[in-house]
């Protein structure tokens, strides 16, 4: 997969926090940052899947109905 260069600026800790977090994990940081992004926007996309399964359970077949009159 090709990689795009993104610039970042943290305040101080937050720079040392990641480079610390990412040598405990003997990773680059920039590997870190990408782990966090990626587990942040699965979290994301599962919530969202399970909001719109809580939807589909309640009202598909209200859903049907309105499909099917169309």
């Amino acid at each position: 997969m090709a990689k795009t260069q993104v610039n970042l600026r943290l305040e101080e800790t937050a720079a040392e926090m990641a480079r610390q977090a990412a040598e405990t994990r003997r990773m680059p940081v920039n590997e870190y940052v990408e782990q966090l992004i990626r587990t942040d926007n699965e979290r994301l996309r599962e919530v969202f899947l399970a909001g719109a399964q809580e939807v589909l359970d309640g009202y598909g077949d209200l859903l049907d109905e309105i499909e099917s009159r169309g």
